[in-house]
């Protein structure tokens, strides 16, 4: 015995909009306040997971030394994560990026003293 089922896809019904409203949803989407607002310098925030977060915290690394690594790094090279990513070196300094700009881990090689 044979049963087969046919269903059809049926989009949902295409209103077109007035042009009054694209144009209003425009300019609100224009005056809307940031997502993300700047820092007190004025800066943009920095986009990071919570462990690189707390690497930063942990090791005492400020968000201008990661400004100065992303924006003048003195080696770049992909990550062995791959999907884009990629390692920015400078000094010491170890940052991982993803594509869209977030950094996804921080670490510092400077000569630590361990107990």
């Amino acid at each position: 015995m044979s049963t087969s089922f046919g269903l059809s896809f049926q989009p949902p019904a295409y209103a077109p909009r007035p042009e009054a409203e694209i144009e209003a949803e425009f300019e609100l989407d224009l005056n809307a306040p940031d997502i993300f607002p700047p820092d007190s310098d004025g800066a943009p925030p920095l986009r990071m997971t919570k462990g690189a977060r707390a690497s930063t915290n942990a090791d005492g690394i400020t968000d201008q030394a990661l400004r100065e690594t992303i924006a003048n790094p003195e080696d770049i090279e992909p990550d062995a994560a791959g999907q884009g990513r990629l390692r920015l070196r400078r000094g010491s300094m170890i940052v991982v990026v993803a594509r869209d700009g977030m950094i996804l881990s921080v670490r510092d090689r400077k000569g630590r003293r361990r107990n």
